[in-house]
């Protein structure tokens, strides 16, 4: 008879043992959200910022920016071609 008593004890530890995990858990999680959602708010905020300093670097190394850029501190194109050989054509013809 008192084998019975034994494990009813034991499973009601367990249950209570479990219950007890599961709020702590649970308080843990949920203190941790607020945290979670600032640094996400974060992360955000950083890839906006990321994203804008991109285009920036893309616009300024644009080749129409630095012609015109080169254009305005006075540099100016080579307008004469000249090559050292007389080109081949590629195929015969016939």
């Amino acid at each position: 008879m008192k084998k019975p008593t034994f494990l009813l004890s034991i499973l009601l530890f367990i249950i209570l043992g479990l219950f007890v995990t599961r709020v702590v858990i649970s308080n843990t999680i949920s203190t941790s959200g607020v945290a979670l959602g600032q640094m996400q708010d974060e992360l955000r905020k950083y890839k906006i910022e990321n994203a804008l300093i991109r285009e920036k670097i893309f616009t300024l190394s644009s080749l129409s920016n630095i012609s015109s850029e080169a254009a305005r501190i006075g540099f100016s194109g080579s307008k004469s071609n000249f090559a050292l050989s007389k080109t081949h054509p590629i195929a015969a013809a016939r």
